[in-house]
């Protein structure tokens, strides 16, 4: 599934791409797909792009916004380009088995939404709409108001072990699992430690790793797991799996102390920490 650092290099791209393009047609392959009249989309011009966690928006003309959440498997393709997180033919024809709906613009370029599990979605909304859906939602961890007090106060609202709140997008919207582990890690703090057992101390640091290793995965084009199924928009794989702490690293030496990396289901999470640097 994609994260906060993927859908944003998904956002940046399609503003180069996208910005101000008329859409001309929408053909829906799967209903399930896209919520919404298909007709209000047709002849709108794209003027903005936003992203609130690892949900991204997408505003016209007419002021109704397309929310996109590629879930599981959902993956932009726009011309020759992959964007968000492939499927395995992604590379394939288009329009190929996954591809559930197809934007055209007015320079005849496509914009194909697949998605082999179904599980993604297009919704046609207002803005009062928007705002509902996205109400209970936390913060966006690059919002400028996503602060170490703020980080704080979230943690102390539960006893579940920290990597769970983290990871739950009502306290913050974007947290991924790859994210979450490293950011732990840095810190010191085992994943199973109750949330609200974390000092204001901790919080910030959680807040600082946070904040550069998205960052850093940004600038990277995201992370591309072993399977490839996320691309960068180019076609390329992402770097930023070569700068995992832990993430991904079962039996592997920790990079602090040579102690083994642990693994463990957490939340029915994938949870990797060292035994040592994280008691």
């Amino acid at each position: 599934m994609p994260e906060l650092p993927e859908v944003e290099v998904v956002k940046l791209f399609l503003e180069q791409k996208l910005l101000h393009k008329t859409i001309t047609k929408l053909e829906i392959l799967n209903k399930k797909s896209f919520i919404g009249d298909p007709n209000l989309v047709k002849g709108q011009k794209i003027i903005k792009f936003s992203r609130i966690g690892k949900q991204l928006s997408i505003y016209l003309s007419n002021q109704l916004i397309l929310l996109v959440h590629l879930k599981m498997t959902g993956q932009l393709i726009y011309g020759d380009y992959i964007l968000g997180h492939p499927t395995k033919n992604a590379l394939d024809n288009l329009p190929n088995k996954s591809t559930r709906l197809i934007f055209t613009f007015n320079d005849n370029f496509k914009l194909y939404f697949n998605d082999q599990r179904k599980f993604g979605w297009i919704k046609l909304l207002n803005k009062t709409e928007l705002v509902e859906s996205q109400s209970d939602l936390g913060l966006d961890i690059f919002d400028p108001h996503f602060s170490p007090k703020y980080l704080y106060g979230q943690l102390q609202h539960s006893h579940r072990a920290v990597k769970v709140i983290l990871l739950d997008q009502h306290f913050f919207a974007g947290i991924g699992n790859i994210y979450a582990n490293d950011a732990l890690f840095l810190v010191g703090i085992h994943p199973e430690t109750p949330s609200d057992k974390i000092t204001l101390k901790q919080a910030k640091l959680i807040h600082k790793f946070l904040l550069e290793i998205m960052h850093q995965s940004v600038l990277v084009g995201g992370s591309t797991a072993r399977d490839h199924k996320y691309l960068r928009p180019d076609g390329t794989a992402g770097k930023n799996q070569f700068f995992f702490r832990v993430y991904d690293k079962k039996g592997q030496p920790c990079l602090k102390c040579g102690t083994k990396i642990k693994y463990q289901k957490l939340g029915g999470r994938g949870t990797f920490f060292c035994p040592q640097c994280q008691k």
